[in-house]
């Protein structure tokens, strides 16, 4: 699937992380984000790692819930995925951006800025880039 056929995100809550401090959100896991439903305190929570941050999308169970198109996504490193434009599960499994062409990189660029706009940063991974 390539990137112009991914439908963009609704809009929830622009500049949500706007007075942000990286440093002070906790360093999480990849397996931290797996914790099964029924361990959280108010219901399911949708997970993702973008650029080694922890993104909540819980808001959005339309497009990363199990009939969504990002169902591949929760608990996963949607990086290299979302650069590649792809929503296969085997996308989440690369971690990092090597190989990713200059294109790719700029389609990044744009989906992390629109992530950090629309959803709330709950935490960080080692991949995390100061």
């Amino acid at each position: 699937m390539d990137a112009q056929s991914i439908p963009p995100l609704p809009s929830l809550k622009p500049n949500i992380n706007s007075n942000l401090n990286i440093e002070t959100l906790p360093l999480m896991t990849l397996a931290e984000l797996a914790i099964p439903e029924d361990e959280y305190e108010f219901g399911p929570r949708i997970l993702v790692v973008l650029k080694g941050l922890v993104f909540d999308v819980t808001r959005s169970q339309e497009l990363f819930g199990p009939a969504g198109l990002f169902k591949a996504y929760p608990t996963k490193d949607i990086t290299y995925a979302l650069a590649k434009g792809s929503t296969l599960e085997a996308d989440t499994r690369v971690i990092g951006t090597s190989g990713l062409t200059v294109r790719e990189k700029e389609n990044l660029e744009r989906w992390f800025i629109m992530f950090k706009n629309r959803f709330e940063v709950i935490g960080r991974t080692e991949q995390f880039n100061r």
